[in-house]
């Protein structure tokens, strides 16, 4: 049973951190961003949104596409530069 306060925001939590599959991977649109690099791409880093800032990359920032990622209406995300400030519960 889930405490009273809890409520569903703490569902979503939980469901994001499942919802890192090979779908929201295909929906993720990280790649094409103009911040992305050849790091990133030979890590295959991808929904920094739910993992979390890149633990091992440096770059510049250039842009960010999160605010129109098809990813984050479905996960109910608000954040943007994910791979630099990290993950939506990290910002918070």
């Amino acid at each position: 049973m889930m405490a009273p306060d809890a409520g569903a925001g703490s569902e979503n939590r939980m469901q994001n951190d499942k919802n890192n599959n090979a779908e929201d991977r295909a929906r993720c649109i990280c790649e094409p961003c103009p911040t992305y690099n050849e790091c990133m791409r030979a890590g295959d880093e991808l929904l920094f949104c739910v993992t979390g800032k890149s633990p091992t990359c440096t770059f510049d920032k250039k842009g960010c596409v999160c605010p129109t990622c098809p990813v984050k209406p479905v996960l109910g995300l608000k954040k943007a530069y994910y791979c630099i400030r990290g993950s939506e519960q990290e910002q918070k």
